[in-house]
């Protein structure tokens, strides 16, 4: 028997018994639409909290320090054989499997003023290292490049860049409001704005594009000279705002930061020191010997190092802490999470499974009265020459076909199901069960519940299972009749 004879058979017989076959395609369509809606909303739930997670930070990003307790067996690190943040620290890291870019970080602990042209403000200067920096940061950039390795670049973050003012501007303002206070006028009224016109009225100041414009960075220290009395001195850099970052710069809380070369953060900082090496009565030349030998042993504030992707953190991280490392990361609970959900679809999943198995039971049911039914034309088919494989074929496509149409049905009672549960949620901010969990400006995408392909193949594919399944007793039986007595019966 050819395939497209029995598939013309099938379908012929299904129709015949259309009312029996929606009926049980229905049970099928219940228990599919029941197990793809359970899993797709703790596969919902799972991808908001991983977003909530990433509001503190890339899942892919990690803050390497030293480890001072070894968790494992409970008990300090010796001094001798704690991990410093040199140089020898980040070639080790970039040897782990899965490690994309190691990042060192050394911060200017100093007073630095960003000037370009009349607009000035307060910004903290972070050094990087060129090379691996532009790997890690490149996504964060809204304008311009990244750092790529010139002695003067500079990149700002957003309110960096936001946080500048008009200096000059506001001193008219403040000459305008102090005159109409002699005048007995109001402030607000025709004597000048408290706050700078070019903001948003909010006091902030206006956004304005400073990539590729030439600014001065001013760095002050403060230090006693040999009578006690306090002196500030000022040195001035001339740099190149060659980017500006995103609105939004995660982990950084959306302070003013910039980050410059980490040569110009060293030079700075060795800058620094010159006043308490000149107050270290009168032996310059050993703080100046002990500095240096400080800074061959640590030489960075923070390491940071970036996985090529998610499913390597977890190995990167336990690699990293076993050559003796501490790793800050989100994705550390990530373990838990996945722990935590994949009890929860199961869970679900095996309640809607219940469903699915009282569909079965009814698929067997139909097949067996099909049976029943059509007991004279199985004798029939068997008498002009069909086989045993032929009937039992014929009987398992049916039954699966049953399973498929219910399977598909299903599928789309599901992701209507969805729809409706995620427009909900977006209608209704108190169904954001994890969007608060960030740095302001971050929120968790309102989808309580997805269907990824996968789960949409799954459904369909198990479901014809399914009723092939459930055909197989029934078909075993109806090939099993005796041809004479099948014509016989009536």
């Amino acid at each position: 028997m050819k395939l497209l004879d029995s598939l013309r058979i099938v379908w012929r017989n299904l129709w015949r018994m259309k009312l029996r076959t929606i009926l049980t395609s229905i049970g099928v369509m219940i228990g599919t639409a029941a197990i793809v809606a359970m899993i797709s909303l703790s596969l919902g739930l799972k991808e908001n909290a991983v977003k909530s997670l990433e509001n503190w930070g890339s899942l892919t990003e990690m803050e390497v320090s030293p480890m001072f307790w070894n968790e494992k067996e409970n008990k300090p690190v010796p001094p001798d054989q704690v991990k410093q943040l040199s140089w020898d620290a980040v070639h080790e890291l970039k040897k782990i499997k899965g490690v994309k870019a190691v990042m060192p970080t050394r911060q200017l602990g100093a007073q630095t003023t960003l000037k370009i042209g009349r607009r000035e403000g307060y910004i903290q200067l972070i050094g990087v290292d060129a090379n691996e920096s532009a790997v890690m940061k490149v996504d964060e950039v809204e304008k311009g490049t990244f750092l790529k390795g010139a002695p003067n670049e500079i990149v700002v973050s957003y309110d960096g860049l936001r946080n500048l003012r008009d200096v000059e501007k506001e001193k008219r303002e403040e000459r305008k409001r102090r005159a109409s206070e002699r005048a007995g006028k109001s402030p607000n009224m025709g004597g000048g704005m408290m706050f700078d016109s070019g903001g948003d009225g909010m006091g902030m100041n206006a956004q304005f594009d400073a990539v590729g414009k030439t600014g001065m960075l001013v760095v002050t220290r403060d230090f006693e000279d040999e009578n006690g009395n306090r002196q500030f001195e000022k040195k001035e850099l001339r740099v190149h705002i060659v980017g500006q970052l995103q609105k939004e710069e995660k982990n950084r809380g959306g302070n003013p930061i910039a980050y410059v070369p980490l040569s110009m953060v060293e030079e700075l900082n060795k800058w620094m020191m010159q006043n308490q090496n000149q107050g270290n009565n009168g032996l310059p030349g050993e703080q100046t010997r002990k500095k240096s030998r400080q800074d061959n042993q640590v030489q960075f504030d923070s390491i940071l190092v970036k996985v090529d992707k998610r499913e390597n953190v977890e190995p990167v991280v336990e690699r990293a802490q076993k050559i003796g490392y501490e790793i800050y990361s989100p994705a550390r609970q990530l373990k838990e999470i996945n722990k935590v959900f994949f009890v929860i679809q199961m869970i679900l999943g095996g309640i809607a499974a219940i469903s699915l198995l009282v569909a079965t039971i009814g698929i067997v049911n139909t097949m067996i009265m099909s049976i029943l039914e059509r007991t004279k034309e199985i004798g029939i088919m068997k008498v002009i020459g069909a086989t045993v494989y032929n009937i039992r074929w014929l009987f398992l496509i049916e039954s699966g076909f049953i399973g498929l149409i219910g399977g598909v049905t299903g599928l789309g009672l599901a992701y209507g199901a969805v729809q409706i549960v995620n427009y909900i949620a977006r209608s209704n901010p108190e169904f954001n069960l994890f969007g608060g969990g960030g740095p302001p400006g971050e929120a968790a995408t309102m989808q309580l519940a997805v269907v990824p392909m996968w789960l949409a193949l799954f459904a369909i594919g198990f479901s014809f299972v399914i009723g092939l399944l459930a055909g197989i007793f029934p078909a075993f039986r109806a090939s099993r009749l005796s041809p004479l007595q099948a014509i016989r019966s009536e």
